[in-house]
């Protein structure tokens, strides 16, 4: 088994928070769920969910955030054209919070950067 790195170590945790609060926070939440298309809702609802329960977590766990942000946004890149603007707005922005700071890891849609260690 494939031991990984801590992953909030090449993520600028800050602006991650940020990012994630904007979409879990949004009082567009329910409209965007109802907006989306079945198969972008069938793809990323769960995912959603995940990121929900991380990001109101108490304590925070950071590598449990940021796993759960990278699953949203492998879940989602190919779909953004397929979500309402905002929301595509964020979910691109939730995409450029989880890429290594380095940026020399950067993966395509629906692949982790995680896996690429």
């Amino acid at each position: 088994m494939l031991r990984r790195a801590r992953e909030a170590d090449d993520v600028d945790m800050e602006s991650l928070r940020a990012t994630v609060g904007r979409i879990v926070e949004a009082d567009r939440f329910d409209g965007w769920l109802i907006e989306l298309p079945d198969h972008v809702l069938v793809a990323v609802a769960a995912p959603l969910e995940m990121l929900g329960f991380q990001h109101y977590l108490t304590p925070p766990q950071d590598d449990l955030l940021v796993r759960a942000a990278r699953v949203v946004w492998d879940s989602v890149a190919g779909l953004l054209d397929d979500c309402p603007a905002d929301l595509a707005a964020e979910f691109a922005s939730l995409g450029a919070a989880v890429t290594p700071r380095d940026a020399g890891a950067v993966a395509r849609p629906g692949v982790s950067r995680a896996d690429l260690t």
